[in-house]
C-alpha cells in the first residue's frame, strides 16, 4: 500500500521547519497575495494560529513552486498561508482555457442563410 506523500517523515520535517521559522520571522497574518479563489483582488490579511491545526485561520506550509510542477522540501520552497487560502490557491497548475462552444446553424431545405 502506498503512502501519501504528506506522511512522510520528510515532508513532515519540512512542515515543521517552515512553520517554526515563519514563526521566528514574526509572520502573524496571513500573507497571501491576492491569487486565492476565495478573496480576489484583495489580501486575506487574517490572523494565523500556530497552535491549533485545521481551522481556517491556521497555519500552514506551502511550497512555492509547486509539487506538481517539480517542487521540492527544501528550505528555500516553503512559506505559510492560512488554511483557507492554501486550500484555495491548489496545486497552482496552469488551467487550461475552454474554449467556447460553437454553435451550428442549421438551414432547412428551401430557406435561405
Amino acid at each position: 500500500m502506498a503512502t501519501s506523500r504528506t506522511g512522510t517523515a520528510k515532508y513532515k520535517a519540512w512542515r515543521k521547519a517552515t512553520l517554526h521559522r515563519a514563526q521566528q520571522q514574526g509572520i502573524t497574518h496571513c500573507p497571501c497575495n491576492a491569487n486565492c479563489s476565495h478573496h480576489r483582488g484583495r489580501r486575506c490579511n487574517i490572523w494565523l494560529d500556530y497552535l491549533i491545526s485545521r481551522r481556517p485561520n491556521s497555519a500552514e506550509p506551502d511550497h512555492i513552486v509547486a509539487h506538481a510542477q517539480g517542487g521540492r522540501e527544501t528550505r528555500d520552497n516553503g512559506t505559510v498561508l492560512c488554511r483557507r487560502c492554501n486550500q484555495a490557491v491548489g496545486d497552482k497548475t496552469a488551467k487550461r482555457p475552454t474554449r467556447p462552444k460553437q454553435t451550428v446553424k442549421t438551414i432547412r431545405f428551401g430557406q435561405h442563410p
